[in-house]
């Protein structure tokens, strides 16, 4: 089902998407705010007037169980937090890519833009700070059986 952007453009999902299923309702909502401005690969997290949902990405402290694990699909580990649950959240992030004629969605879940992962090709100087300060909610994502370790990789 292709969706469109705030200028028209149409969205369409990629096979193998990261797409969430807790934010496929509010696509239509988000990517309607979201203005291309003609780039190539887009990271927008769009606000909300109201709770849309859960993120489960949360901020971590000192008296959180934190754990790595690879996830499907994935190149390198993940944070996670065993001792957490999710929160309420009025936000969605959506990244897309232009295609031919015609953008495609690469994920989309609720939450607030994070850093991308340590190991991920397009890893920032503020990646390892964000990822040691967040992590996802165990439970949350799937991970790989026996890749779990409390040693943090990066």
């Amino acid at each position: 089902m292709p969706w469109l952007l705030k200028n028209g453009e149409v969205v369409v999902n990629r096979y193998q998407s990261h797409l969430h299923s807790d934010v496929e309702r509010l696509l239509p909502e988000a990517l309607g705010q979201i203005d291309p401005a003609g780039r190539g690969f887009l990271v927008e997290e769009v606000v909300f007037d109201r709770v849309v949902g859960e993120t489960t990405c949360v901020a971590t402290g000192p008296g959180d169980q934190a754990v790595y694990a690879k996830r499907p699909k994935r190149f390198g580990p993940s944070r996670f937090v065993k001792n957490r649950s999710p929160e309420p959240c009025n936000s969605v992030v959506v990244i897309l890519k232009a295609g031919d004629g015609e953008y495609v969605l690469v994920t989309a879940f609720v939450g607030t833009r994070p850093e991308p992962e340590p190991w991920d090709r397009n890893a920032t100087e503020k990646s390892v700070e964000f990822w040691a300060s967040h992590a996802l909610i165990w439970g949350s994502e799937p991970v790989i059986p026996g890749t779990e370790t409390d040693k943090c990789p990066w």
